[in-house]
């Protein structure tokens, strides 16, 4: 499957923010060895981090941010579908769906990864990527669907302070076509 935006010689147009004016021009091309050069300025690659409240009607906020931040990235369909499922566990089995509750998205970029995250409020139990769910089963596909898109995903933290729960996603460095 090929994509016209796949190419190098293509520019990308910055993505209109869902409040922005859709006659507005939101700024012009950007051209991907500008991004390449960005994060490379940068040891660590760039980190971005966004706090939503704890409710679903947020997950499809969360998923927003993630594909304006890699509107360029080849894993931006991907990376929107893994926070999507992180950010609504989020809110489904942990403390981020209670009352006051929040979860946060963090999206680390380099030019080998992007690593994708979500923050929750804790007391919700150790998330499972390994388990398959039951046939028929409405729920608990979540964290395969997760494995599946990633090349490497796991957690940390507990349900005192929280979990991060990470997927990463190796993306080749561009070379022309």
């Amino acid at each position: 499957m090929h994509n016209i935006t796949d190419r190098a010689d293509v520019p990308l147009l910055i993505p209109r923010q869902r409040d922005q004016d859709p006659s507005a021009d939101p700024s012009g091309p950007l051209l991907r060895e500008h991004i390449d050069a960005m994060i490379d300025l940068h040891p660590g690659g760039l980190t971005w981090r966004r706090v939503y409240p704890g409710f679903l009607h947020q997950v499809p906020h969360a998923r927003h941010f993630t594909r304006y931040l890699l509107a360029d990235a080849r894993c931006r369909d991907d990376a929107e579908q893994i926070v999507a499922e992180l950010a609504a566990n989020a809110v489904h089995h942990t403390a981020s769906g209670r009352a006051h509750g929040t979860f946060i998205v963090e999206i680390v970029r380099t030019t080998a990864t992007v690593t994708l995250a979500v923050y929750d409020c804790g007391w919700g139990g150790v998330p499972r990527f390994d388990g398959p769910s039951p046939t028929g089963a409405e729920h608990g596909r979540g964290l395969a669907i997760v494995a599946a898109l990633a090349d490497q995903a796991g957690y940390e933290g507990d349900d005192v302070i929280g979990h991060r729960v990470w997927a990463k996603i190796h993306t080749p460095r561009r070379t022309g076509l």
